[in-house]
């Protein structure tokens, strides 16, 4: 796996989206095989947990690429992601706040 990759491997995020709701991402970079052909490639996966707020409860997706790495790893390392077409920005959590995520979500 590119170096620039295995470097984003457990990262993690907190934003707000457009609607003031508080989310966490938290971002897992490999290599995977295929089982036909052998075919190594590299892969990032985002995973995404929206907070739950009043009348909304809380909700978690992810994000699996193979195709365009370059591109998505420099939207992470900037703290913006196209998030299914809406633009989202982060930061990188405070310690405090990383043991909320971790709380909160469950992810190591």
């Amino acid at each position: 796996m590119s170096q620039e990759y295995s470097a984003l491997d457990g990262l993690l995020g907190i934003g707000r989206d457009a609607q003031g709701r508080e989310f966490y991402l938290r971002v897992a970079a490999g290599r995977l095989t295929y089982d036909r052909g052998g075919e190594i490639m590299d892969y990032i996966q985002v995973y995404f947990f929206q907070t739950a707020a009043p009348g909304q409860p809380a909700d978690a997706n992810d994000m699996f690429e193979t195709d365009e790495l370059d591109e998505l790893a420099a939207e992470l390392r900037s703290g913006v992601l196209d998030w299914y077409g809406e633009r989202i920005e982060f930061r990188t959590p405070t310690p405090e706040e990383c043991e909320l995520i971790r709380t909160t979500t469950g992810w190591k």
